[in-house]
């Protein structure tokens, strides 16, 4: 896969989660395998996520640095996932989420489609039964 590859793919997930209703997506290719992804997507319930990752291509898709950040449309952070090595308590090293409080708990390594699912219990909180 290339870097343009890459975004569509990208593209892709975000055009196909039901959830998003506007995309600003932007794309810088470095060379054939290496580019930047960044943008802001508005989805239901007033929220926007924030995407930004540097992604390699080839030999083996990586994104040595990413950022997810959901907030509310006034700038209140919901939550963010990141993978700055700078939380060494956390056992995802280098991988791990913010919290609206300023707490910092484990969480897998994320990508697009990845954080596209895990938004989902902040924008659609389940009802009480």
């Amino acid at each position: 896969m290339n870097a343009r590859e890459y975004y569509l793919s990208v593209q892709d997930a975000v055009h196909a989660a039901p959830h998003v209703l506007r995309s600003d997506m932007r794309f810088e290719e470095i060379d054939a395998h290496e580019c930047y992804v960044s943008g802001i997507l508005l989805l239901i319930g007033d929220f926007e996520l924030h995407v930004a990752e540097y992604v390699v291509t080839a030999p083996t898709l990586t994104r040595p640095k990413y950022r997810y950040h959901l907030q509310t449309s006034d700038g209140r952070l919901v939550s963010r996932w990141d993978n700055a090595p700078h939380h060494r308590d956390v056992p995802t090293l280098p991988d791990h989420r913010h919290d609206d409080c300023g707490g910092v708990h484990p969480a897998p390594r994320m990508d697009i489609p990845g954080v596209l699912d895990a938004v989902l219990p902040f924008i659609m909180p389940s009802q009480p039964d």
